[in-house]
């Protein structure tokens, strides 16, 4: 899926498909996941994946901050995509790749140094997000930061980050609903974990109950008889509303085992890691359809459970979305 350039948004069955350029959001999926993928086995193509990702944010960085999110298949930026789209959540997802790679130590000076270089120069224009998951993804970013240099300036931008959380719960939550938002949508479980991220850092309780209670709910809503069941991408699930059950995304069901696997590392809670288990095993054909959603011929990822079939493209969202799923229980 990766080129010279960047790793390509699609594929048709598992050939890329280059006519869909690429995005940010993959790239910075795709550091990540090379950065990890380092620091766990120091192999020369992981970090060569982490030397072409992080150039690609270098292209795609805008003066402001912020980053474009979509570029062409002739490596040219999207204007008007860009401008017709929102760029919080992949610009966010960006920040947290280069906090990663700029605190892991295993990967060569060189590259952290530039990564945390890049991240500077957005922190410096002092940013703010309003989506709730680009603001859970700036909390990642900056939990990373803070476990390693203690700067007052950067906890006081996770605070604030928190408490934005904490707001949209007071706002949305009630008896029957203990959610940020008036719908549970896609990688829901990133805002819980993200507050439990806060509470590690700041030891603030209010994040914690605020986090136990948002995870539970998304539990209780999205397993049943030991098997995990995302909330279906055709109209998702709002609040007083139906539950949609498909389309299925590897998205979803990775932010919901990394959120597992960080609520059992605070708590200690044996239950966290065993649904940790039974969400990764909807890879491995433990879903509503029986299916295996892993290909473990090519390595890749199936794009998604729907009503009948399997989404039999492997993207490199889905993709990268089962390495992290795979990847979260060596943290």
């Amino acid at each position: 899926m990766t080129d010279n350039f960047g790793i390509i948004q699609f594929a048709k069955l598992t050939e890329p498909d280059l006519s869909s350029g690429y995005t940010l959001d993959d790239n910075a999926r795709a550091l990540i996941a090379a950065a990890l993928h380092y620091k766990k086995f120091r192999t020369k193509s992981a970090l060569k994946l982490v030397s072409t990702y992080l150039n690609f944010l270098y292209q795609v960085a805008k003066p402001d901050g912020y980053f474009n999110n979509y570029i062409n298949s002739n490596h040219i930026i999207d204007k008007q995509r860009n401008i017709q789209e929102n760029s919080e959540d992949p610009s966010s997802r960006a920040l947290y790749a280069l906090a990663l790679v700029s605190i892991t130590k295993e990967i060569p000076k060189r590259f952290r140094k530039q990564a945390h270089s890049l991240f500077e120069k957005s922190f410096q224009k002092n940013i703010t997000f309003s989506s709730p998951r680009a603001i859970a993804f700036y909390i990642k970013a900056l939990h990373c930061l803070l476990s390693k240099w203690k700067e007052p300036k950067t906890l006081a931008v996770l605070r604030s980050c928190c408490e934005q959380l904490i707001i949209l719960y007071e706002k949305s939550c009630s008896l029957d609903w203990e959610w940020f938002e008036h719908y549970l949508t896609y990688s829901n479980a990133i805002l819980p974990e993200a507050l439990i991220l806060g509470y590690k850092i700041t030891g603030e309780k209010r994040y914690l109950e605020v986090s136990e209670k948002t995870l539970d709910f998304l539990i209780k809503n999205t397993f049943k008889d030991n098997t995990y069941i995302p909330i279906g991408q055709s109209g998702w699930f709002p609040k007083e509303g139906i539950r949609q059950y498909f389309d299925q995304q590897p998205e979803d069901t990775t932010a919901t085992v990394e959120a597992l696997n960080v609520m059992f590392q605070v708590t200690n809670e044996k239950h966290y890691k065993e649904l940790a288990h039974i969400a990764f095993n909807w890879f491995l054909g433990d879903n509503v359809l029986g299916q295996v959603v892993y290909d473990r011929t090519t390595g890749g990822c199936y794009d998604g459970i729907g009503k009948k079939f399997i989404n039999l493209n492997q993207g490199a969202e889905s993709t990268i979305s089962y390495l992290f799923a795979r990847l979260s229980f060596e943290e």
